[in-house]
């Protein structure tokens, strides 16, 4: 039997990455069946794919098969009364916001961008701004159907088979394929949320911030000037905001993308692009100049206030055509402001001067291959240019060491420098291990892989 694949070259969100392959839509149980019975007929190995927003590997299957589940993008069922929502994995949670929002309900975690997949979602176990207060997307997740490399369909829920639940959440797509998802939605009051933004000059002032706010606050999230040293290191801005009701059960029309706005914004960037980084640096310091004026509260909508629009990630793209790095480490509290201060100090002496720099607040979680921990993260991406490309790679792996000496993890949607010995130093040799042990029991084939499996898992199969 021949696979009907379509030959492609596929690339991660960052764009560092691009791979060959063959590209198979699946707009139904029985397609990723037969997906997966052709490919292990043929020898190749497979990966399922959402929408692609990975900045690593994690969904490239060089000279393999990736599926595409975003055809499966059904919503199978909506309860209003208690905010629970059964839905295929090519949903978006653009998707779920637009049935769900006008009723009440919100989706408890949010990344950047509404146009990620619940199914890629749920493989990642993404956080979002909130992450100290409700976990990661994982923890309301009620159900998943999943069809496994044998072809089997089977039901996984935390009270039925936590092993397998807990091991398949953040797997990113190694053990099965995931057919459908029920989630728990979070009510709320009102379409707005009332901000407060917080002025610091260092560090120690944005992690006393993060202490006073944290009771106070549903959503949480500190901005940190890159290019900022000796004793600014650390000074930016942290915003707080908390769901507010008190415009009553009021809910603002979701935005539509304009795009007039994104092709201006586009050709903007292509404008200011020769400007990097000295343009960041300009920015910089004037954002932490008029964040003087802009202490105290304010009441915004809550998707624009949640989401980057569609114009600001093609802006991004057309700023950096070779891609971005992104290193996004994980710390424990106690270690995380001297950890922080010194990757970032490090990052700068090698020349690699982040353009966009973010700490979150987060805490552990029951998943398998969780890299959250009782601390908090910081996120610095870098642009890829002829200057600094060369000298991002090694400066990154060793901060992504400093990191893990301090009981750090990283995220394997993000930092595609990490080795397979960092990874199990970092989550340690009982995770990877019971891990390796749910996949040679449920694929012991090893039909389903990807760039990311190879890079990360396979020299310990």
């Amino acid at each position: 039997m021949a696979f009907n694949g379509v030959p492609s070259r596929l690339s991660n969100w960052s764009k560092s990455a691009v791979s060959p392959c063959l590209v198979v839509p699946a707009a139904s149980v029985a397609d990723l069946a037969r997906a997966l019975e052709s490919a292990q007929a043929q020898g190749l190995s497979v990966t399922p794919r959402g929408a692609g927003h990975s900045y690593t590997d994690a969904a490239l299957n060089t000279n393999g098969v990736v599926i595409d589940v975003t055809p499966m993008r059904r919503i199978l069922s909506w309860d209003a009364a208690q905010g629970i929502m059964r839905v295929e994995p090519g949903v978006t949670l653009q998707d779920v916001i637009r049935v769900a929002y006008h009723d009440g309900w919100w989706p408890y975690v949010t990344p950047s961008t509404p146009e990620v997949t619940v199914g890629g979602c749920a493989a990642m176990n993404v956080n979002g701004r909130n992450a100290w207060k409700f976990g990661p997307f994982g923890a309301h997740v009620l159900a998943l159907e999943v069809i496994l490399p044998s072809g089997e369909v089977c039901t996984l829920a935390p009270e039925r088979d936590p092993q397998l639940f807990y091991g398949f959440v953040g797997s990113v797509g190694l053990l099965g394929i995931i057919t459908s998802l029920t989630l728990q939605l979070q009510h709320i009051s009102s379409g707005f949320v009332a901000i407060r933004r917080r002025r610091a000059a260092s560090f120690e002032e944005i992690f006393a911030a993060f202490a006073e706010e944290e009771r106070s606050s549903d959503l949480m999230e500190a901005w940190i000037d890159g290019f900022a040293r000796g004793e600014q290191l650390g000074r930016g801005i942290l915003t707080c905001a908390g769901l507010s009701d008190t415009a009553g059960p009021v809910y603002p029309s979701l935005p539509t993308p304009g795009r007039v706005e994104t092709s201006l914004v586009s050709l903007a960037a292509r404008w200011i692009r020769p400007a990097l980084p000295w343009g960041v640096g300009l920015a910089n310091d004037a954002r932490h100049w008029l964040s003087r004026w802009s202490y105290g509260l304010g009441r915004r909508a809550l998707f624009p206030y949640t989401f980057w629009p569609p114009a600001a990630f093609a802006g991004y793209h057309a700023l950096l055509p070779q891609g971005a790095e992104t290193f996004h480490a994980f710390v424990p509290a106690l270690q995380a402001q001297e950890i922080f201060a010194q990757v970032l100090n490090y990052s700068q002496e090698q020349g690699c001067l982040p353009i966009w720099c973010i700490i979150k607040q987060h805490r552990r979680d029951p998943f398998l291959l969780s890299y959250q921990v009782d601390g908090f993260s910081l996120e610095l991406n870098y642009p890829r240019t002829g200057q600094t490309g060369q000298a991002l790679k090694p400066t990154l792996q060793r901060m992504i060491a400093i990191v893990i000496e301090a009981g750090g993890r990283f995220y394997l949607a993000k930092d595609h420098f990490l080795t397979h010995a960092q990874y199990r130093q970092s989550v340690g040799d009982e995770a990877v291990e019971a891990f390796l042990r749910l996949k040679r029991r449920y694929d012991p084939h090893m039909l389903l892989q990807s760039d990311l499996f190879r890079r990360i898992f396979l020299p310990y199969r």
